[in-house]
C-alpha cells in the first residue's frame, strides 16, 4: 500500500540545470545586507580550541616538603657489615634457663566454666613450621592429672594450650606438673626447677530452690536445682527437713517425683539452661504436713556430686511455711484502729482473712448484722481475695455487731473458720454524720442559645445537697447591658444591699423559690424551662437568670456567712438568627445564617 501511495508522487531532482540560475552582483549584495551583525560577529569570533577555566582544587592539611633522590652521602646509613664468624659464636652461646612465663588458671579454687589451660615459656619450645603438627605434651614432661578428654596444642612458638573436649569436671582437684628432666626448649634450654600447680573446681552448690513463702498445700513439691551433675538418689539420702518446733523428719518420709511430673511442675527451671535436667532433685512427702507450721530444707556438709570426688563444704538451707486454719485478721472501721475508728453513715466496711477465699462459698446470707441494716451489698474479687467489702445505708451514731454462719465460709484449702467471734464480736463503729457541703454550678455570662433548641428551651445547672433555691428570670434588652451585671462577674460574696441585688434590670418574669428534691451527696441536674418567659410568636428574647440558695437550705448545709454563699447568673440570647465563625489561616471570615 505504501508503494501505491508514492507512486503518483512527482521527484524532481537535486541537481536539475534548467532549475539553476546565477545571481547578479546587486542581487548578491542584497542577500548579504539581510545577514545579522551577530551572525557577523560570530563568524569573526574563532579560536583554535575551547578550554573551560580549570577547577581549584581542594586545600590539603598536610605539607609538602621536597627531599633530594637520592638522598646526599650524609644522609645516609651505612650499611651493616655481616660477619658470619660472629653469629656463629652467638649461636655457640647458651641458651640460658627455661621458665614459665605465665601459666593459666592461676587461682587455686575455680568457680567458673574452665575449658583450656595454658603455659607459655620464655623460649621458643618448637620451630615455626611445627605449629600445626599433632603435640605430645608428654614428651616435654608435661602432664594433667586426673587426665580429661581434651588435646594439646601449640598456639606459638613459646605457648602450649589444653582444650579440653567439653569443660573440666566441677568437684575435682587437678595437678598440673613440668617435669624440669624433659622439658627442653628449642634451643637447649632447661626448667632450673619442676612445675607443679594444684587448683580446684567448685564443689556443689543450691542455685535455686522451690518453694518460698507460703505453700497452698500440706504436701508440697520441693525443687533443688544444683549449679553441676548430682545423683538425685545420693542427694536425697543427705536431706535433712526440720520442723519450726525443732524436730527433724526421716529421709524415708520423703519421696523422689517421677520425671514427668518435675518437667510438667518446673519446666521453666528445668529449660533455662541446657543440662538442668542433670542438676536437679525433685521431692515431695509421703504424710501431710502439719498446719501453721515452718519447715527448713537443709543441705548438709559432705553431699556428693556426680561430677567428681569433692563434696559440699558448706551448709546451705531455705524455708516455707504451710497455710494457717481460717481466721480473721483485720476489719475496717475498728475501734483498735489508731487512725481510723469510725466512718460516716453510708460508708463501706471491709473484713480481711488470712487466707484467700473460696468465691463459691461466698454469699450475703451469711452475714448478719445487728442492728438490721438496710442495702446491704457486698463484694469480693480475685484483685483482693482476702477481703469481703460490705456496702451499706448505716445510721449515724450506731454501732453494728456482724454474726457470721462460719461453718459456710471456706478458704481456698477448703477450711471453715474455726472461731466465730462470738466471745469478742466484730463490731463496726458509725459516727455522726458529716454538716453537707452545698454547691450550684452552671454555665455563666452572655450565651448565645442554639437555635435548633428553641422550640423546647432551658437552661441547665447542677445543685449538690441544697434542698430549695431562689430562682429569678428578668426580660431585659441590649441597652440594660452593664459590666456590673452578676452574670458577667464572678463573687465571692454578695451584700444584699447592692443595687443589682435588689432590682434586676428589666421585666421581672418570675422569683420564686423551688424545692430540688435531690437526695444527700448526689448531684442533680435541674432544667429551668424558658419557653413561658420568650415572645410568644416565634419564641425569642433576651433574659437574665439568677439562681442562689435560700436562707433556710444554706443553713442546712453550713454555718459560713451567708454573703458568701454561691450566685449563678446567665443573660440568655433567644433568638432565630445566628453567626458562624470561621477561622482560617489567619484570616476571619464572617457568614451570617438564618435559621428559620
Amino acid at each position: 500500500m505504501d508503494d501505491e501511495a508514492t507512486a503518483d508522487v512527482e521527484v524532481t531532482p537535486l541537481n536539475d540545470d534548467s532549475q539553476q540560475q546565477n545571481l547578479t552582483p546587486d542581487q548578491l549584495q542584497h542577500l548579504f545586507n539581510q545577514a545579522s551583525c551577530e551572525l557577523i560577529a560570530e563568524s569573526a569570533d574563532e579560536q583554535e580550541f575551547f578550554k573551560r577555566e580549570v577547577t581549584m582544587k581542594a586545600p590539603k592539611t598536610s605539607k609538602i616538603i621536597q627531599t633530594p633522590f637520592p638522598p646526599p652521602p650524609s644522609g645516609r646509613t651505612e650499611d651493616l657489615d655481616i660477619d658470619i664468624e660472629q653469629l656463629k659464636q652467638i649461636a655457640k652461646q647458651e641458651a640460658g634457663p627455661l621458665i614459665i612465663e605465665r601459666y593459666s588458671p592461676s587461682e587455686r579454687q575455680i568457680d567458673y566454666v574452665l575449658s583450656t589451660i595454658t603455659l607459655t615459656f620464655n623460649q621458643p619450645m618448637i620451630a615455626v613450621s611445627s605449629l600445626d603438627e599433632q603435640t605430645n605434651a608428654e614428651d616435654l614432661g608435661i602432664s594433667l592429672t586426673p587426665i580429661i578428654d581434651g588435646r594439646w596444642r601449640w598456639t606459638g612458638t613459646k605457648t602450649l594450650q589444653f582444650e579440653a573436649k567439653h569443660r573440666l569436671p566441677y568437684s575435682t582437684n587437678y595437678t598440673l606438673t613440668v617435669n624440669k628432666e624433659h622439658c627442653v626448649s628449642a634451643i637447649g634450654g632447661n626448667l632450673v626447677d619442676a612445675f607443679f600447680f594444684e587448683f580446684s573446681t567448685t564443689a556443689p552448690k543450691v542455685l535455686q530452690f522451690l518453694p518460698y513463702g507460703t505453700v497452698s498445700t500440706l504436701k508440697p513439691k520441693c525443687f533443688l536445682l544444683f549449679n553441676q551433675k548430682i545423683d538425685m538418689n545420693d542427694i536425697l539420702k543427705y536431706l535433712r527437713v526440720g520442723h519450726s518446733d525443732g524436730q527433724t523428719m526421716q529421709n524415708e518420709e520423703l519421696e523422689l517425683l517421677n520425671e514427668t511430673i518435675a518437667k510438667s511442675e518446673f519446666e521453666s527451671f528445668m529449660n533455662a539452661n541446657e543440662g538442668n535436667h542433670e542438676k536437679y532433685v525433685a521431692f515431695t512427702f509421703k504424710h501431710d504436713l502439719l498446719k501453721a507450721t515452718q519447715y527448713t530444707i537443709q543441705v548438709p556438709i559432705g553431699c556428693p556430686s556426680a561430677e567428681g570426688p569433692l563434696k559440699t563444704t558448706l551448709e546451705w538451707s531455705a524455708s516455707f511455711q504451710t497455710y494457717e486454719s481460717l481466721k480473721i485478721i483485720d476489719w475496717f472501721p475498728n475501734k483498735k484502729n489508731e487512725w481510723q475508728q469510725s466512718v460516716a453513715p453510708g460508708h463501706s466496711w471491709s473484713l480481711t482473712f488470712n487466707n484467700s477465699l473460696d468465691h463459691s462459698t461466698i454469699n450475703k446470707s451469711l452475714f448478719k448484722f445487728k442492728p438490721e441494716i438496710n442495702g446491704l451489698g457486698i463484694e469480693h474479687t480475685q484483685d483482693n481475695d482476702r477481703q469481703i467489702t460490705f456496702y451499706n445505708n448505716s445510721k449515724p451514731n450506731t454501732v453494728y455487731t456482724l454474726l457470721i454462719q462460719s461453718a459456710s465460709l471456706k478458704d481456698v484449702h477448703g477450711q471453715t473458720l474455726e472461731h466465730d467471734h462470738s466471745d469478742k464480736p466484730i463490731q463496726f463503729h458509725v459516727h455522726d454524720s458529716p454538716p453537707l457541703i452545698g454547691s450550684i454550678s452552671g454555665a455563666t455570662g452572655m450565651i448565645t442559645m442554639d437555635p435548633g433548641v428553641l422550640d423546647e428551651p432551658f437552661y441547665p445547672f447542677m445543685v449538690y445537697n441544697y434542698s430549695e433555691l431562689t430562682l429569678r428570670i428578668h426580660r431585659v434588652k441590649p441597652q440594660h447591658y452593664h459590666p456590673t451585671l452578676p452574670c458577667f462577674n464572678s463573687y465571692s460574696y454578695t451584700y444584699e444591699g447592692e443595687e443589682w441585688y435588689n432590682k434586676l434590670p428589666g421585666e421581672e418574669l418570675l422569683n420564686k423559690v423551688v424545692q430540688t428534691n435531690c437526695e444527700r451527696d448526689e448531684p442533680k441536674e435541674i432544667r429551668v424551662p424558658l419557653r413561658a418567659y420568650l415572645t410568644k410568636n416565634c419564641g425569642v428574647g433576651q433574659l437574665i437568670v439568677l439562681i442562689e440558695p435560700t436562707k433556710k437550705a444554706f443553713n442546712e448545709c453550713q454555718d459560713n456567712n451567708w454573703q458568701y454563699r454561691q450566685i449563678i447568673s446567665v443573660w440568655l440570647q433567644c433568638t432565630r438568627l445566628a453567626v458562624d465563625v470561621f477561622v482560617s489561616s489567619g484570616t476571619y471570615k464572617l457568614r451570617e445564617k438564618e435559621t428559620i
